[in-house]
């Protein structure tokens, strides 16, 4: 099949599966390599640039090509530097030759980096948003030996959140955006913050977490206060995010990794002497009421409500 068929086809099927397909990468680079393979690369470069089917394997790829293209700017650059030598002395002999092999290494370099480029299509939003993106974490996960769960839109590695940030090309660690999204590179990062000192600070939080309990009792009346009135968490959740931008930039599951943190922590009285008490999920609840986490050792952790009673 002609290149240029080879084009028009793949450009079809790419529309086809860009959504999330996941063979989409495979399937696409496997014809594109066969379109815009660099004619002029040499025959034991191109058997090695295999067409790759997960992020991981398409980023070592285009590493590859990098490297490629590295050596020849560095040729690009001797000849460039012999034509200069040949200009300042006049030496007419080896202007021309000196040219015209510039021009055969700049033409080489260009058709690398085209390649290189037809090579690369991938939608990144698309494929960020997509389960096969969480699915190559997981799977990575299991090989660099991190615990990774997936948990309501998201991924946790105790006591890392992961969270997918499509639009943005960005996964949030913790709320920090991180950029550097090849899933060894990203996985390594959160391994190295598992090991960190927790920033966690469990008596800040339980302040805050008295403070929406308070708002709460009171809309239901001040004489509750203090009754032991239970909260379902998803309303605490609510009074702390109010804001938009609040809600986005902490997640219901970084809540519940908190609660969990917090639970974990065994700090129960609040500087006001209200001690916390925490109330499991029963069958008759609304499963959308409670939030769960999964524990240090990978168990799933269920919050429902929780309630603050007075010093005895």
């Amino acid at each position: 099949m002609e290149a240029k068929g080879i084009q028009a086809l793949t450009e079809t099927r790419f529309q086809e599966v860009r959504q999330g397909d996941r063979k989409g990468i495979c399937e696409i680079r496997s014809m594109r390599l066969e379109a815009s393979m660099d004619e002029h690369a040499p025959q034991d470069q191109r058997h090695k640039l295999l067409p790759p089917c997960t992020l991981e394997q398409a980023l070592g790829q285009l590493e590859q090509q990098a490297e490629i293209l590295s050596k020849t700017v560095a040729e690009a650059a001797a000849a460039v530097k012999r034509l200069r030598a040949a200009a300042r002395v006049g030496n007419l002999a080896k202007l021309r030759p000196t040219l015209e092999q510039a021009g055969r290494v700049v033409d080489r370099l260009q058709h690398q980096l085209q390649a290189a480029s037809h090579d690369w299509q991938v939608d990144e939003p698309a494929y960020l948003a997509s389960r096969a993106f969480q699915d190559e974490l997981l799977a990575m996960a299991k090989q660099i030996g991190v615990d990774l769960y997936p948990q309501a839109g998201s991924l946790y590695a105790h006591p890392v959140v992961l969270r997918v940030c499509p639009k943005e090309c960005a996964v949030s660690l913790d709320r920090i955006r991180e950029k550097r999204l090849r899933p060894s590179v990203l996985l390594q990062r959160v391994k190295a913050r598992q090991r960190q000192p927790s920033r966690f600070k469990p008596q800040e939080f339980l302040e805050v977490l008295w403070a929406a309990y308070e708002i709460a009792v009171m809309t239901r009346g001040k004489h509750l206060l203090g009754t032991g009135t239970v909260i379902p968490v998803v309303e605490l959740y609510r009074i702390l995010t109010l804001l938009p931008s609040q809600s986005r930039d902490y997640s219901r599951h970084e809540f519940a990794r908190d609660l969990y943190l917090l639970d974990k922590s065994g700090l129960i009285t609040c500087k006001k002497g209200y001690s916390l008490h925490f109330h499991a999920s029963t069958g008759t609840r609304d499963a959308s009421r409670i939030l769960s986490v999964a524990t240090q050792a990978g168990r799933s952790r269920s919050y429902y409500g929780i309630s603050f009673l007075p010093p005895s």
